[in-house]
Parts: C-alpha cells; sequence; structure tokens
C-alpha cells in the first residue's frame, strides 16, 4: 500500500471551559509556536492532533478500515471534486461521531450518494500524535491516546485502582442526584444533554451499589442518598399486579430481572423496614415464576416477551432468593426449592453457553455455598468463570481496550460495554474469594490477574481528570462515570453501578464461615 507522509499538518481545537471557540487545519506551525498562532488565551486549552502518516483505502474497505475500535485513534481523509475534509481522532471522540455518520455527514453536505463518491471520490486514513497544550507556560503538553490519558496496566494496583474507582462513582451519583432521589439514567456529554432513554432493572442496580458503597464507607451521606433513590425508585415503578405480589412495571412490561433488584436493593439499604410490604410482595412475585423447567420464567407481563433474557434473569432471582436465605429473612424460600433452580439452571446453561448467564450465576452460587458449605454450588461458580476468561481481550488490540471482556467470534453474546466488563468482574471477585476459601491457588491467580486487567479497564473509561473531560463544559455531569467504551463517551447508570459493584467486592471480598 502506498503511504505519503504530511509534514506539520496539525489539527488545533481552542477550547475555554470545554467549549470550542475556535478550530481548524494548519500547516508548518512548530509545536511552541502553535498557542500564539491560534491566539490562545492562558485559559484556554488547545486539543492538537499532529497529523502522520496518510494511507488511501478503498471505498470498499471502509468499514474494514474505519471500524469502531480505530475511532480515536486513526483519522480520515476524504476529498470529492477537489474538496478535502479532514476528521482528526480527537475531534470525533469529542463530538461522539462515527466513522460512518462522519461520511454521511459529508455526503449530505456534497448532495452525493456514497456509490458515487466512490466512482471520483477519494479517501485516506491518518495516524496522529494527540496533545493537549495548557495555558501555563510551566505546564508540559499532555499526551493522550484516543483523547485520553493512558492507564496502564498493573497487578500490584488493585487496591489502589478500586478505591479511587469506587470514590469516583460515588462523587457522581452523589453530584447528579436531584433533591427527590432521582439519578440520570443516560447522559451525552458531548451534547449535555440528558437521553430520553430509560430501563428500571439498571437504575436500581444504582441503587444497590450506593447502599453497598454507602455500607462499606458508612458514610451517612451516601446511605441517606441511597436511601432517597430507593424511594424514588420504587414510588415509580413498583405496582400491586395482585394475589399479593409486587412488580416493577415499565411500559415494556414487568421483568423478573427488575423485581430481583428492587429486591436487592431494599435488602441492602440502610432501612428495610420502610419498605417492608414492597418487598414482601416482590418476593412473593418473584415466587409466582419460578417453574420447574426453566427455574424461573422471565416476564410478568406481557405473556409473548416470557424466556426473553433468561441468562440474566434466571441468575439475579437466584441471587435475591440465596441472599434471602442466608440473611434468614421470613419470607426467603427453602434451600430445596433454590437447588431446584440452581440445577435447572445448570443444566439449561450447559446445554447452551451464554456469557451473560455466569456472573449473576456465580454470585448466587457463592451465596449459597456461604449459607449451606455445599461444594456443588463452589465447583460450579469456578467451572462457569474458568469458561469466561478466554473473552477477556488482552492482545491484538489499541492499548486503551486491554482488559475489556468480549468474544469478536461470537458477536451475538453482545458488544463490548463497560456495564459487561464490570457486572463479569463482579462474578469473577467472588469466584476469587472462593479460590482462595478452598485454596485453589491456581485459580486464585489466574482470577486476580483477570481482575486486575478488567480494573485497568474500567478506570480507562471512567472521566478522571481534566485532562479526560477537556472538551466537556458541564464536567460535573460526567466526573467519575464510565464512558459505554473508549470510543462512546455515552454515560449509563448501570455502567457506573457494575463498575462500583465490583470495586466494593475487590475491597471487601465476600467471606465464607
Amino acid at each position: 500500500m502506498n503511504k505519503t507522509t504530511s509534514k506539520a499538518l496539525t489539527w488545533y481545537c481552542v477550547r475555554r471551559n470545554g467549549v470550542a471557540r475556535a478550530n481548524g487545519w494548519v500547516e508548518g506551525v512548530a509545536l511552541k509556536n502553535l498557542r500564539k498562532h491560534v491566539h490562545a488565551r492562558p485559559v484556554d486549552i488547545v486539543e492538537v492532533c499532529i497529523a502522520g502518516e496518510f494511507s488511501p483505502v478503498a471505498a470498499a474497505q471502509f468499514s474494514t478500515v474505519f471500524s469502531h475500535r480505530m475511532r480515536g485513534i486513526i483519522g480520515m481523509e476524504i476529498t470529492h471534486h477537489g474538496k478535502v475534509t479532514r476528521f482528526s481522532p480527537t475531534r470525533m471522540i469529542a463530538s461522539n461521531f462515527s466513522f460512518e455518520r462522519a461520511m454521511e455527514s459529508f455526503l449530505e453536505r456534497r448532495g452525493v450518494s456514497f456509490d458515487e463518491f466512490s466512482r471520483d471520490g477519494q479517501l485516506r486514513s491518518f495516524t496522529a500524535r494527540q496533545l493537549l497544550l495548557p495555558g501555563s507556560k510551566k505546564e508540559e503538553p499532555v499526551s493522550l491516546f484516543r483523547g485520553s490519558v493512558l492507564v496502564e496496566p498493573s497487578a500490584d494496583a488493585l487496591p489502589e485502582r478500586a478505591q479511587l474507582l469506587a470514590d469516583g462513582i460515588g462523587k457522581w451519583f452523589l453530584q447528579n442526584m436531584t433533591a427527590d432521589g432521582a439519578l440520570p439514567y443516560k447522559y451525552w456529554p458531548s451534547r449535555g444533554k440528558p437521553s430520553p432513554a430509560d430501563n428500571a432493572i439498571r437504575r436500581f442496580l444504582g441503587t444497590l451499589s450506593l447502599a453497598r458503597l454507602g455500607a462499606l464507607q458508612q458514610n451517612p451521606a451516601m446511605r441517606d442518598a441511597a436511601q432517597r433513590n430507593l424511594r424514588f425508585n420504587l414510588n415509580r415503578y413498583f405496582e400491586d399486579i395482585g394475589e399479593g405480589r409486587g412488580a416493577i412495571v415499565e411500559k415494556t412490561g414487568a421483568k423478573l430481572g427488575a423485581a430481583a433488584l428492587a429486591g436487592l436493593a431494599i435488602l441492602d439499604s440502610a432501612d428495610p423496614e420502610e419498605f417492608s410490604r414492597e418487598l414482601h410482595m416482590l418476593s412473593a412475585g418473584i415466587a409466582s415464576l419460578a417453574d420447574t423447567r426453566l427455574g424461573f420464567r422471565t416476564f410478568f407481563f406481557p405473556a409473548e416477551r416470557d424466556g426473553e433474557n433468561w441468562n440474566f434473569y434466571s441468575g439475579e432471582a437466584l441471587l435475591f432468593w440465596a441472599e434471602a436465605l442466608r440473611r434468614g429473612m421470613s419470607f426467603a424460600p427453602s434451600i430445596e426449592q433454590c437447588v431446584g433452580v440452581f440445577k435447572c439452571s445448570r443444566k439449561i446453561h450447559l446445554e447452551s453457553r451464554n456469557p451473560a448467564f455466569v456472573p449473576w450465576h456465580t454470585q448466587a452460587c457463592a451465596s449459597l455455598f456461604a449459607h449451606t458449605g455445599r461444594h456443588d454450588f463452589a465447583r460450579f461458580a469456578l467451572e462457569i468463570s474458568d469458561w469466561l476468561l478466554p473473552m477477556q481481550q488482552w492482545d491484538h488490540l489499541p492499548a486503551d481496550l486491554h482488559g475489556r471482556f468480549y468474544n469478536p467470534k461470537r458477536p451475538d453474546f453482545g458488544p463490548p460495554h463497560a456495564a459487561s466488563t464490570g457486572v463479569y468482574m463482579e462474578g469473577l471477585a467472588d469466584a476469587a474469594a472462593l479460590a482462595r476459601t478452598l485454596g485453589d491457588t491456581t485459580r486464585l491467580g489466574a482470577y486476580e490477574q483477570a481482575l486486575a486487567c478488567g480494573l485497568r479497564s474500567l478506570r480507562q473509561l471512567q472521566f478522571r481528570t481534566p485532562q479526560d473531560t477537556y472538551y466537556i463544559s458541564k464536567k460535573n455531569r460526567v466526573l467519575g462515570a464510565l464512558r459505554t467504551e473508549t470510543y462512546d463517551n455515552a454515560v449509563r447508570v448501570d455502567s457506573a453501578a457494575h463498575a462500583l459493584l465490583a470495586a466494593i467486592k475487590l475491597l471487601q471480598p465476600m467471606e465464607f464461615d
């Protein structure tokens, strides 16, 4: 492939409090002279991409070269009838633009189709050195990787990183909670706006993680915030569905998983008695979906959705049962009922394995082992955790993706996502605690290595410093939260919640008598 290099071709964007004041491309300007050349003030930060190697790209190879995982690493140059437009890597990260959307916007402005462009247009990719130029002459330029400071691997930093991760998320929760206890479900940093999307399960995950952090820290403000959030979510979603049963009801229906997460959030709340009625009714609702063939049915209604998301919801419900039993709740099922669901779920999973099954059932089995000492629970938790480990990505990827969980050979398992890595780490943290208790040092070493790499990935996704938020005007809305992926800066409450729950398990591992 022919390659050319453009000398000192530089993208700049002058930003003040995250807002772009001026931007463009300049040629032949030395880095030390750039701030003066673009008239940046001392209060301004200048985002810089110095273009490196340019490589032609055939139109037929667009999706291959300009893939999601290369967004923010390479730039794209589009030429059509003498009109040249370049998208620098940092520009695409700051605007949360995909290569496809960038191409679409170019074609819309030119009034041509992609097929027409393919006949007489040209595409090139280019590498770029990414920097932030601070206002003070005493400060050195900050090197960026995909618009963020790279978090280096470190096996020794696990407790410290878990603490930093948890502290940041806790501050984000408190900073973004309204007076009545509401938290944003999804937020678009580049737009500075919340998304209209909603999901009750993910909201109750936030509640659960807040409650556990408050208990870990013995922090009255955090525990009060968790209680207000729980109150808000129950007032919004809880409904009496008859026959003594309660459910979490949304426009799309009532899910087993939502009832289970709401129940777990009440169990871990600072004052469960406030929601005793809801807890007992949710428990009755969950019990009504127990099934001898499936372990659990997954929807109260609509009936046509029953069976969906079984890998998630069955484990969430079994975890609720296990925790109710372990804590001696009056409504708890018998151990025989839990064993029945466990055996049924184990059989279904082994016939058609799915990684979504693993973290929830690992946590449920750990809880059941803690209560009963039955080794079949522990053995299965370790077996499915072993099966999950190869899905963690380590090699042949950009450095900022190391440690995430994704199987590119099985896209049907779902896309890479902060919430996925977080929940897998929840399960692995309990698996590590089991291995430690059982004296299985080989497994313990493997799990701890996976947890260290996963924690690196989550810290990479977290908005940690002003350098991570240089393009965001409302920094308090994102600092401490997690991006969906390194190339997708959308913030979602369950991404933060799963990461926080995993960090808490690392800071306070489960103990077994």
